[in-house]
């Protein structure tokens, strides 16, 4: 194998990180060191993202690679095909793995992810993963508020994207824009057969764990494998306070993460954050009007109902 040949292109906050993780423990599978490297959206540009998103991002793609040993992060913005193939080769040197993933969320977004990845790999296999956008939109607004990046309540943010063209990657939050996913599919199935994409949903991922994994392996063609042990991956927590807040876009967020040893990190964490409050019904309303007629077009697309999405 000499390319990447397993896609996880989202959603955002869809249950990604989750099912990375599941499938990195799998002998058959090596994840790159950078769960999603963004390498095939090519209409994400770094040069016009916001401030913000910058510091929270914290990429530089130089940097990055100068060093000899590739450190494991997240998530960045990999422009240099060499680069790419340089995790690549460093996610298939420690083992025998038939296969490379490359989970990358920002490709359901983007417009160009869909071809570009066909153009450099026409037999890969592609998963989804698809959460209720009403949810999914909301859980994103807590990530944000999380990180300092969002000070809006969630009725105005997602009144005011809701009269913009279109919600920018890097620039605006895109709560509405990453739930529209029957829009975003229709890229993927225009360019590859249907055998070659599998489409899951993060309630399933949550409450039949077991059987969502022997659904992938199926579909990869490798063994089954028994879990163990399924840990929560990017539960929602929001800050405290605003102060809180605002350290956590500046310069806490980063020492919580790169400094503070795990047992430090499970007592800090209680002290600075919390669990969300519910969502409020005019934003619930809102979002279930917004949202109905591309759901129908899901379930059309999909032959699956999504009635419990309403």
């Amino acid at each position: 194998m000499t390319k990447v040949n397993v896609f996880l292109i989202g959603a955002a906050k869809a249950g990604t990180t989750a099912l990375s993780e599941l499938l990195a423990h799998h002998e058959d599978i090596a994840p790159m060191a950078i769960k999603e490297p963004s390498h095939f959206c090519k209409d994400v540009h770094e040069i016009n993202f916001t401030p913000s998103y910058e510091r929270m991002l914290d990429w530089n793609e130089g940097t990055y690679f100068s060093k000899s040993k590739l450190s494991k992060r997240h998530i960045g913005f990999v422009s240099s095909p060499n680069n790419y193939t340089l995790l690549l080769k460093e996610a298939l040197s420690s083992g025998s793995a038939s296969h490379v993933l490359d989970a990358s969320t920002a490709y359901l977004y983007s417009e160009t992810a869909a071809k570009e990845v066909f153009r450099y790999n026409p037999a890969a296999r592609i998963i989804v993963t698809l959460r209720n956008p009403v949810t999914r939109a909301y859980s994103h607004y807590n990530m944000a508020r999380k990180y300092g990046k969002e000070k809006r309540t969630f009725f105005k943010a997602i009144q005011d994207e809701s009269i913009l063209d279109r919600a920018i990657w890097g620039i605006d939050e895109c709560y509405l824009e990453l739930g529209d996913y029957h829009q975003q599919l229709q890229r993927w199935t225009a360019l590859f057969p249907k055998e070659q994409i599998l489409v899951l949903f993060h309630d399933d991922l949550l409450s039949e764990t077991q059987n969502t994994m022997d659904r992938v392996c199926e579909f990869l063609d490798i063994s089954a494998k028994t879990l163990t042990e399924v840990s929560e991956a990017n539960t929602a927590e929001v800050p405290r306070s605003r102060l809180v807040s605002a350290l956590l876009l500046g310069s806490l967020s980063s020492f919580i993460a790169t400094v503070l040893p795990p047992i430090l990190k499970k007592r800090v964490k209680p002290l600075i954050l919390k669990k969300p409050e519910s969502m409020d019904d005019a934003s619930r309303t809102f979002l279930v009007h917004y949202f109905a007629s591309a759901n129908q077009a899901l379930e059309k697309a999909l032959n699956s109902s999504l009635k419990y999405w309403k």
